[in-house]
């Protein structure tokens, strides 16, 4: 299947002299840029639900965003050396 997609004329030449300097043809270049583009906000996506998560469970428990640094302090004095 063949989608088409619209282009600024200067993305689109600037596209095609990326394309042409690495070897490959423009529709390549736009593949993989879209699908390390999908890959990326995927990936934000899991990063900002395991922050959320996170957040969520330290306010369970009474954690301040300010005891943090003394909980890593203690965790990493609790294991260094192992």
């Amino acid at each position: 299947m063949q989608k088409n997609i619209t282009l600024a004329p200067e993305r689109f030449d600037e596209l095609s002299e990326q394309a042409q300097v690495e070897g490959k043809t423009t529709d390549e270049l736009v593949e993989e840029a879209a699908r390390k583009l999908l890959q990326t906000r995927r990936a934000v996506v899991r990063l900002r639900s395991f922050v959320s998560d996170n957040r969520r469970e330290a306010a369970a428990r009474g954690l301040k965003p300010s005891d943090v640094p003394a909980r890593i302090a203690e965790y990493r004095s609790e294991h260094r050396g192992r």
